[in-house]
């Protein structure tokens, strides 16, 4: 009897320090795990911060874009008024050189 309750014994703390190593190894995993989602939490954040960055980028880009293009249109819209005043004037003035009596005609 004293041999199977050795035997028994020496069985059920066998079993226990390898229920205990296996919980010494699920903590380390854990604990790896842990780390790895940590750094995956600050990779996440670095990549929102970076895409952030670029979208404030993009959009500062696109406002100069804007503004340029606005500059450029309002240059040309003054130098088309400037010409077809230049136009104009010459107009009325080779209407009076052709035609001085216009009041005549009338």
């Amino acid at each position: 009897m004293e041999t199977i309750l050795t035997v028994l014994s020496t069985i059920g703390v066998g079993t226990l320090a390898y229920a205990f190593a296996g919980v010494i190894r699920l903590s380390r995993r854990v604990s790896d795990l842990e780390l790895i989602r940590m750094e995956m939490c600050d990779m996440d954040e670095k990549l929102y911060h970076h895409i952030d960055d670029q979208i404030r980028q993009e959009s500062g880009e696109r406002d100069d874009l804007c503004r340029f293009i606005a500059e450029k249109n309002s240059q040309s819209n003054s130098n088309m008024d400037r010409r077809f005043d230049k136009v104009w004037s010459e107009i009325h003035k080779l209407d009076q050189v052709v035609n001085p009596n216009k009041e005549l005609v009338n």
